[in-house]
């Protein structure tokens, strides 16, 4: 125990000792015991009340002195009241220099509560999607800002939601990006950026590669229609007829890679898909059985499993185009004893065409890089035969989805086979009748 607490103790235990001496002299011991605690009692809240007083307003005058442990408790209330004036100083320093950063901040950031309402911003904010500070806090951002793509992301049931690009509400020829992240209790954090440099240039490459593209088709042609002349040429030397056959195959897979390029751009031009038109699904699923028994090299087993009536709704090349494109990947990579299914089911959460191979697999670390173009996976994924593909295939898959808004989920394990599985949303399934199965 302090040494102030032992001694508090020890001067009330005497002033207690001494009204029961005084009352004893008088025959009323229990009364001078009594008068004496009531003085001490009294002394105690006469300090308690200047400690309280002086909390409550009166901190200008000096602080007591006080007696005994009160002394000690002045003090520590005065080192405590010094220390925290500190730190506000502090905190007022560092939110001003807060607030500071957050107006030269080039990125916008919004801060929303559960409800959606504007409880603050910064200037960037402001001038990337013309709101006003002061007039605009309390109200819900939907009610601002009504890109459709904006309030899906914001009505989006995921924590951290991908990032949304969309218009700007200011200038229809600026592009903006928004990634929302949780921050404090029940609010977002939006965090807004100007992407119009990056679109441009995205422009830029895609218009390129276009332009380029449709330029090359033409002497691509000329070059293979006369490499077609001189392999059918019987005058055409023996030691010549190697080296023009592989012109020629070389000329083919520059073509083949030009009309996937040319292919591809056309899909990021496009807009979403329309909804308004069946795709005849049963005709695709067996055009693309077909086409792989086609294929050199091709597996025995290439087996449709159709577990639904159900249609689909879409641009119906587009989805010719991704069933070729993951049918004719699947038979690259899978022996000839190996099996190839193509299944479309349907449930609550919409379609989904799934390619089945029993080939070699792709690692884990390859996945996610997939569907970039010209991607390739370094070692351990040998093709089983043939000429090699232009490595844009999973790419206009993935594109052509997009427009579809659709998503390619892969699985795969090496050793073990892969499922290309490609999920159509709910509102472009239409149910056509009853269950059926067909091989």
């Amino acid at each position: 125990m302090p040494t102030v607490w032992i001694s508090t103790l020890t001067r009330l235990a005497l002033f207690c000792l001494a009204g029961l001496g005084i009352g004893w002299l008088y025959d009323e011991p229990l009364a001078g015991l009594l008068l004496a605690t009531a003085v001490a009692l009294a002394w105690n809240l006469l300090w308690l009340y200047r400690l309280d007083r002086w909390l409550h307003g009166e901190r200008k005058q000096p602080l007591p002195d006080g007696s005994g442990v009160w002394s000690q408790v002045f003090a520590r209330s005065d080192f405590m009241r010094v220390r925290n004036k500190q730190r506000r100083k502090l905190m007022k320093t560092l939110l001003k220099q807060m607030r500071q950063a957050t107006r030269s901040f080039p990125d916008g950031g919004l801060i929303l509560n559960a409800e959606h309402e504007i409880v603050t911003m910064n200037r960037a904010a402001e001038q990337l999607l013309g709101l006003k500070r002061k007039q605009d806090r309390g109200l819900r951002i939907e009610n601002l800002i009504r890109d459709p793509d904006f309030v899906n992301n914001l009505q989006s049931s995921d924590k951290r939601p991908p990032p949304v690009e969309f218009g700007s509400p200011v200038d229809h020829e600026r592009w903006l990006s928004c990634h929302q992240v949780p921050y404090g209790i029940d609010q977002n954090l939006l965090l807004i950026k100007d992407i119009t440099p990056q679109r441009q240039a995205e422009q830029m490459r895609r218009d390129f590669v276009a332009n380029a593209s449709h330029e090359l088709r033409t002497p691509l042609t000329v070059v293979t229609g006369y490499l077609d002349l001189l392999a059918d040429d019987q005058m055409l030397g023996e030691d010549l007829r190697e080296p023009v056959a592989e012109m020629l195959r070389q000329s083919n897979r520059m073509r083949l890679l030009v009309d996937d390029l040319l292919r591809l751009s056309e899909l990021e031009s496009k807009g979403p898909a329309g909804a308004g038109k069946l795709v005849n699904l049963p005709a695709i699923l067996a055009a693309a059985r077909q086409e792989a028994r086609a294929i050199e090299g091709c597996p025995q087993s290439v087996e449709i499993e159709s577990e639904s009536a159900a249609d689909l709704l879409g641009d119906e090349r587009d989805i010719q185009s991704i069933l070729t494109n993951l049918v004719s990947n699947a038979v690259k990579y899978t022996p000839a004893d190996g099996q190839i299914i193509i299944r479309w089911t349907v449930d609550d959460r919409g379609g989904h065409l799934a390619v089945i191979d029993t080939g070699m697999g792709i690692a884990k670390q390859h996945l996610q890089r997939l569907t970039e173009r010209f991607y390739r996976v370094e070692g351990g994924r040998e093709r089983i035969g043939g000429e090699g593909g232009t490595g844009l295939g999973l790419a206009i898959v993935k594109h052509a989805l997009q427009r579809h808004s659709a998503q390619l989920e892969i699985e795969s394990e090496v050793g073990h086979g892969s499922r290309f599985t490609c999920h159509f949303p709910k509102e472009r399934i239409v149910i056509a009748g009853p269950l059926s199965v067909a091989n």
